[in-house]
């Protein structure tokens, strides 16, 4: 809880930055965006129950046996820059549920699920991020670098239920990650942008990795403000596991994935 409560005190703080500062070297610092996101699923929530031998079956129940072979997401984000410093407040909200029927017997936190039982699954790997990024090479106007690094907060949410037992169990964890980014502007109206974050591995910390090729093109510009269209592909993997003797093990990758959003600059 410190570390949640050390995370929700930076975003006043980049707030405040952003409403203070007087940014300059770009001529829309401010850019808020929202993207639709669709892709292959492949991964397991391994959920014990107190780290015991015996309370999990080892790497399940997947997403496969659940019926949940695609992965639907929204992504929404805010950025802005001054002198070369790039910030990003963000989200991914990732939500799985159906039914399904267990093919072997599965045991998840403690309760027991034998083959041919009914589940109803509920799955929540919601994650957040506080990215900062550095520019590299101002002088060039056409092809942009930049590097840095920023925050993940994985937050998890597992229930699994059939007429006769029910597992459930939540969380949150918070991670560290670096990243690079590097922005090609064909014209003034056509952007390639790409941008790679990867996970520095440290105990009980959930490890996100990012992979984003992204064209944006203008739809609308004025001296104000400008509207663009995103399409791209993507890699996402989140893999979080604890020091238990029994882990609690979370795998979520989706790859590739689609990506489809729109973005206001002002």
């Amino acid at each position: 809880m410190n570390q949640f409560r050390r995370f929700l005190l930076m975003l006043p703080w980049l707030w405040t930055t952003s409403i203070h500062a007087q940014p300059s070297g770009a001529p829309f610092p401010y850019t808020m965006g929202i993207t639709y996101i669709n892709g292959s699923l492949d991964g397991f929530v391994q959920t014990p129950a107190g780290g015991e031998p015996g309370t999990t079956s080892r790497s399940r129940p997947t997403f496969d046996e659940l019926d949940f072979d695609r992965q639907t997401a929204l992504d929404a984000y805010a950025m802005f820059n001054m002198e070369g410093h790039q910030f990003e407040i963000g989200g991914q909200w990732q939500r799985q549920s159906g039914k399904s029927v267990i093919r072997k017997d599965l045991v998840s936190q403690k309760k027991f699920f034998p083959a041919g039982t009914q589940v109803n699954a509920d799955i929540q790997t919601d994650w957040y991020r506080i990215n900062y990024l550095y520019a590299l090479n101002r002088t060039n106007e056409n092809i942009s670098l930049s590097a840095g690094g920023g925050l993940v907060w994985f937050d998890f949410d597992y229930q699994l239920k059939s007429h006769t037992a029910k597992a459930d169990r939540a969380y949150s964890k918070l991670g560290y990650r670096i990243g690079a980014a590097m922005t090609w502007r064909i014209n003034d109206r056509f952007t390639l942008d790409s941008r790679l974050f990867a996970p520095i591995p440290l105990p009980n910390t959930p490890e996100v990795w990012t992979l984003d090729i992204n064209a944006k093109y203008s739809l609308w510009e004025s001296a104000a403000s400008r509207t663009l269209l995103s399409a791209g592909v993507g890699y996402n993997r989140l893999d979080y596991e604890d020091g238990q003797k029994v882990p609690n093990h979370i795998r979520v990758e989706i790859s590739p994935y689609f990506r489809l959003g729109l973005i206001l600059e002002f």
